[in-house]
């Protein structure tokens, strides 16, 4: 009797400790404490910079970022984990009104901090574009030059201007502009020639037309497809097959390619660099061993710049290993 006596207390002692366990670690229901420290650490250009001072909660998840364009009516704009927020892409002459909050990893929201206003006004003109790189192309889309270079940092940037010329070191002026662009990618396709060297700069243009400083000029130029020679298309080659091709003026190195299918299953690429003396060039097969019978595809391109880049691609032509 007294050990049933003693099971129960206990059971009952342990129900106990388990309730007051469970109001120990039930859900977190108290929010962090408001943001405090909010100011505005810079405004202008279309943009707005606002820093606070950290949240002390061990268990703090981000804060949350509301504006309006008066102090009453506001709505969320952005999230942050940092204590740091960036709000781009404003009107010069709007005031704006910012107020941030805190979330927990329990999803708990503080109260608002104090409000800050700031006003971007257009100050100063942007960036210098750069990263321009410029590679010239010749295949079955056309001729065309490709530019990409780096997207500005500034918060209010409408176009970027494109000008071309045919001499190195030039000056962008409107008599050699030959496009826009809102993106930091552009194409060319303008009044192009094959074997000129073409140079480019970009000038990044704010929402209140104030100009950049040029970008570092580029340039290359667009090289004509390669003339195969030997082995003729439909041709009968043996195991070892040697690659004879015409010479592009120009190209800094050539690629040739041997595949399985006319459109894929590469199985030899041969990489060539530097200028040829001859105006002939040939480049003996090094490749895996060739099956009898089967039938095999090869092409050259050309590059100007980087073998990664290819400039200028010839026709695809085919021939057959017969061995006897």
């Amino acid at each position: 009797m007294r050990n049933f006596i003693f099971v129960l207390g206990l059971i009952i002692l342990i129900s106990g400790c388990s309730r007051q366990m469970d109001e120990i670690t039930g859900p977190d229901k108290t929010p962090p404490s408001p943001p405090q420290g909010l100011y505005v650490y810079f405004a202008g250009d279309g943009m707005v910079i606002l820093i606070w001072q950290n949240n002390r909660e061990p268990d703090l998840s981000f804060y949350k970022v509301y504006r309006g364009t008066d102090s009453i009516r506001f709505h969320l704009v952005g999230k942050s984990t940092e204590n740091i927020f960036t709000d781009k892409e404003l009107d010069y002459d709007t005031t704006y009104f910012y107020y941030i909050t805190a979330v927990d990893n329990s999803g708990n929201e503080s109260e608002p901090s104090s409000i800050v206003s700031a006003k971007p006004v257009n100050i100063y003109p942007p960036t210098q574009p750069f990263g321009l790189a410029v590679f010239a192309h010749n295949d079955p889309d056309g001729i065309y030059f490709n530019l990409n270079w780096y997207k500005n940092p500034d918060g209010d940037i409408k176009l970027y201007k494109i000008f071309r010329a045919n001499k190195p070191n030039f000056t962008p002026g409107d008599s050699n502009l030959i496009a826009t662009s809102e993106t930091n990618f552009f194409r060319d396709t303008l009044n192009l020639s094959m074997n000129q060297r073409y140079y480019y700069k970009i000038v990044a243009v704010d929402k209140g037309g104030l100009e950049s400083k040029p970008s570092f000029e580029d340039d290359d130029i667009i090289l004509k497809t390669p003339e195969l020679i030997e082995p003729n298309d439909n041709s009968i080659t043996g195991y070892d097959p040697t690659f004879k091709f015409k010479k592009v003026e120009n190209a800094n190195g050539y690629i040739i390619f041997l595949s399985t299918s006319k459109y894929g299953n590469e199985i030899w690429k041969k990489i060539i660099y530097g200028q040829n003396q001859s105006d002939t060039i040939s480049v003996n097969y090094t490749g895996p061993s060739l099956y009898n019978g089967r039938t095999y595809f090869w092409k050259i391109a050309t590059f100007s710049k980087s073998e990664n880049i290819i400039n200028s691609i010839s026709e695809i032509r085919n021939f057959t290993v017969s061995v006897r």
